[in-house]
């Protein structure tokens, strides 16, 4: 991509509203401190010590977090439940420049939090312990649904385009439901102007009609639930598979489709065909950690700013890339750091 038609992209962003529908977790640290540890007369076991405690939206609030790093207008679609952790995850979404008028805080569910203690060992190296996951393990009441469906309803008709975000395991306990699929299909049928794109750990195609962002293992999985024939895709070929995967998607769906290929980069279909773009080559330690929900808001936002689907792509590589260097945390990316890691890119790609 040339550098002037990256900065024309950019530059729509101030302009462009996204709405972010789907699985809003709290992720909250906890940094304890090896030296301070004390032993438990009760339990005969060590005791750790904590000196900081930050709480930040995670899943759906990575992508959240990565639009607001990049400087257009955004809003959340969701629930939280009505307790401490649903507290601190709306206040953190409120401090982002997050609008929460379709921001649903309940009694009948709690606030799935991940909670990610860091153990700052002696010398000095912070290792995340052991995640403690708090999620619910009931399918969400109708009522709850029902709701959501009418905050979607509302809030496609201000944006330019809904970002969904399906992280939990088991359907109908997140914020996605089989209702909620049907009526996001329906408004991409009403409305194909928008631009509908769903990253669905488990459910992608369970989807009519939208544009999908999967990792290859996610894409493959997909497909042999569509279809058994696909079955057992050989993965060894990162490349074809991808371009198998996105072929057939292409031609149920008819909207671009994008796979991300970890290191390898980035691959993807529209109607001019299949794209991809090698992975950016860093060197030193990495987290991968939210990647996934930065690269969806990366290729997101740039296609409702205006940006063809291999342009996304292209956008959306530079943003992951950036944000798995960021250790320790969610990572976010800006407008500056992706200028100057396209650059950096295109020096890698001449050399």
């Amino acid at each position: 991509m040339e550098t002037r038609r990256l900065e024309q992209i950019l530059a729509n962003y101030h302009q462009t509203r996204v709405a972010v529908l789907g699985d809003f977790f709290l992720d909250l640290y906890i940094q304890l401190e090896r030296s301070l540890s004390e032993f438990s007369l009760e339990t005969h076991k060590e005791a750790y010590q904590a000196v900081e405690i930050r709480g930040q939206p995670g899943a759906a609030g990575v992508v959240t977090n990565n639009l607001a790093a990049m400087g257009t207008q955004h809003s959340v679609i969701g629930y939280i439940g009505q307790d401490g952790f649903g507290y601190t995850l709306k206040k953190a979404l409120k401090a982002s420049g997050a609008k929460i008028t379709y921001l649903i805080e309940t009694t009948e569910r709690f606030t799935p939090t991940y909670t990610k203690p860091m153990m700052k060992e002696l010398d000095s190296a912070n290792i995340e312990l052991n995640r403690i996951d708090l999620i619910n393990r009931s399918a969400n009441p109708q009522s709850l649904n029902e709701k959501l469906v009418e905050y979607l309803k509302a809030a496609v008709n201000s944006h330019n385009g809904i970002l969904v975000v399906e992280q939990v395991q088991f359907d109908g306990f997140g914020a996605m439901s089989p209702i909620l699929r049907k009526a996001l299909g329906v408004v991409a049928e009403q409305l194909p102007e928008k631009i509908i794109m769903v990253d669905s750990r488990h459910f992608a195609s369970a989807y009519q009609g939208v544009s999908l962002k999967m990792n290859l293992s996610e894409a493959v999985g997909a497909l042999a639930h569509l279809d058994e024939q696909y079955f057992g895709i050989n993965l060894t070929d990162k490349l074809a598979a991808a371009k198998l995967c996105t072929d057939v998607y292409w031609n149920i769906h008819h909207k671009p489709v994008f796979i991300t290929l970890g290191d390898a980069g980035i691959s993807g279909r529209d109607l001019s065909g299949f794209f991809h773009y090698s992975g950016f080559k860093i060197n030193g330690p990495i987290d991968i950690v939210g990647a996934g929900d930065s690269v969806l808001a990366g290729i997101g936002l740039a296609l409702c700013a205006g940006a063809t689907a291999a342009e996304a792509a292209y956008i959306g590589n530079l943003v992951g890339s950036i944000t798995v260097q960021q250790l320790g945390t969610t990572g976010i990316a800006t407008q500056k750091e992706i200028l100057e890691r396209h650059q950096a890119y295109q020096e890698q790609i001449k050399g």
